[in-house]
């Protein structure tokens, strides 16, 4: 099966909402829509997959081209002024054979979809199928008149006459006879794949409808929360590994009502590409304290460092120094705050690296370098290839932490970082192994570990550079018991990280950060973040 992913539309509404992100690379529990898709289609027999972006989307382009799959995918780059345009754009390569094709925001059921495209692979007496749902969030819905006897589509309406039950899903499995179809919808002017649909149906097109259960379309913030949710509750295939009783403490807790809790957002210069993510944890876990009768305020990093703060407890996901500066003062005057802003700045490379050195946490070699010397020959102990990480912060820039395959290109990046004001940065040995992402929460049962090329769940895109994980065994609860004690040394209650698992099972910890955006099972982790923040409030 041939398989097509419009991706070009701009998601105004979604940038206008406060997402960042293209859509195409917006992503539903750590996973970007565009790499569900692919991996999606990966299990459903793809020849090939086509994928059309506009000609802003640089970053997404960057992206896919760096996707590996056993199938070509074929990108196109180019604007155009409809779907139906983008179609047509696409339509070079589904020629051969029966071909599905879809937008890049539709969020559907995985077993669904594979017995729809087995349907259609094996139907020998329709010129198309098309998916509808009798679920109707869609601001404009395309409804879909059938026959319920058998299915078949009689014609397309943008508004119903009462009796229409389904709406089109936006997926459209079609055989090659469509693409001329196609030409001459834009010959004549035509525009939107509505009205290509109808063409279809008045050329005599036998269409047959396959209903889902549910499809989601990907247009607002909301969405987003909405169909993780959804896809969480058995509606998608997940591979990550959690430790945690999935309890919600919301219905057992006897928290007091008037608690009152300052919470305070991360600038989006410090979410490099995870700014939707890094959003999605932090609402999530004011949505959980709030069902604990807990009055929260919440504060931009900007707004906390300019106001008086009037609570009892102060969460906060920051990395301004600014702020810290403030959380810190805070602190020294009694208040109670989580994450530390002493504990925030341990987290910082070159603090990090010496902390967990020193409480013997199994860690790379390393070598904490000034950027204005030159290289020391103690660096050639850590090997060929090592890794150059920025020493006086967390990584905000792609440059912040890079695989350098020889001295010249190390000393080249220290080179950079002085140029950058960056006085220090810390070299670490490169570790062959898997690679493992991790996510916990003090004083709570959760602890949820994952392999980030299995989810294809990246920031910078580095962790490719471990290649796919070979599942090489190792102790969990060890590597649980390593990460609590490193963030108790570290002084944070809410961190993430990532280790690597040699082939004798050797775990060593080569990043650990103060709260993270939880991605994967950001769901499964608010209700213990919030339980962490209400039982060091009231201890």
């Amino acid at each position: 099966m041939n398989y097509a992913i419009i991706a070009a539309g701009e998601g105004s509404r979604l940038v206008e909402e406060g997402i960042a992100f293209p859509k195409p690379l917006v992503e539903l529990n750590g996973v970007p829509l565009i790499d569900r898709l692919i991996a999606v289609f990966s299990k459903n027999n793809a020849v090939s997959v086509s994928v059309i972006v506009n000609e802003e989307m640089k970053e997404v382009r960057q992206h896919i081209e760096q996707i590996k799959a056993d199938f070509p995918i074929h990108l196109v780059v180019r604007s155009t002024p409809s779907s139906m345009h983008s179609f047509f754009e696409l339509s070079p390569y589904l020629k051969e054979g029966k071909f599905c094709l879809t937008t890049v925001d539709t969020v559907f059921n995985e077993a669904e979809f594979t017995e729809f495209i087995r349907k259609f692979e094996t139907d020998e007496e329709n010129d198309g199928m098309m998916a509808v749902t009798d679920y109707i969030d869609d601001e404009k819905p395309l409804y879909v008149s059938v026959n319920e006897n058998d299915m078949s589509i009689n014609d397309f309406l943008d508004k119903p006459d009462g009796r229409e039950k389904y709406i089109s899903g936006g997926i459209y499995c079609l055989t090659p006879a469509a693409i001329h179809v196609l030409s001459n919808c834009l010959k004549t002017g035509m525009s939107r794949m509505r009205n290509f649909q109808r063409q279809l149906v008045q050329e005599g097109f036998k269409l047959k409808a396959y209903p889902f259960q549910k499809i989601i379309d990907v247009d607002h913030a909301s969405d987003i929360v909405k169909a993780e949710k959804w896809l969480q509750n058995g509606n998608i295939s997940h591979n990550g590994k959690a430790s945690h009783n999935g309890s919600s403490f919301v219905e057992k807790s006897s928290v007091p009502a008037g608690l009152k809790i300052a919470g305070v957002r991360r600038g989006n210069k410090y979410s490099p590409n995870h700014i939707g993510n890094d959003a999605a944890i932090f609402d999530l876990t004011v949505e959980q304290l709030k069902k604990m009768s807990c009055e929260v305020q919440e504060y931009s990093e900007q707004e906390f460092q300019e106001m008086a703060i009037d609570a009892d407890i102060i969460f906060n996901m920051a990395r301004d120094t600014a702020t810290i500066q403030k959380l810190q003062l805070m602190e020294d005057q009694g208040k109670k705050v989580i994450n530390s802003g002493y504990g925030i700045e341990n987290c910082t490379r070159a603090k990090m690296t010496n902390i967990l050195i020193a409480n013997e946490i199994p860690h790379p070699k390393s070598l904490i370098v000034s950027t204005s010397d030159n290289l020391p020959f103690e660096a050639c102990e850590l090997g060929v290839y090592c890794w150059v990480k920025r020493g006086d912060s967390h990584a905000i820039h792609y440059e912040d932490v890079t695989y350098a395959k020889n001295g010249k290109e190390t000393e080249d990046l220290l080179n950079e970082y002085a140029l950058r004001g960056i006085p220090n940065a810390v070299l670490n040995e490169h570790l062959k192994g898997d690679l493992i992402k991790f996510y916990g929460v003090e004083n709570t049962d959760f602890f949820y570990w994952f392999y980030p090329n299995d989810l294809n769940h990246s920031k910078f895109g580095l962790e490719a550079i471990n290649g796919k994980a070979k599942g090489i065994p190792f102790d969990a609860e060890k590597l649980s018991n390593i990460c609590s004690k490193a963030a108790r040394v570290l002084n944070i209650h809410v961190y993430g990280g990532d280790c690597v698992v040699d082939e004798m099972g050797i775990i060593r910890i080569i990043d650990f950060n103060d709260w993270p955006s939880f991605a994967p099972c950001r769901l499964q982790a608010a209700p213990h973040i919030a339980q962490c923040i209400y039982e060091f409030a009231t201890k």
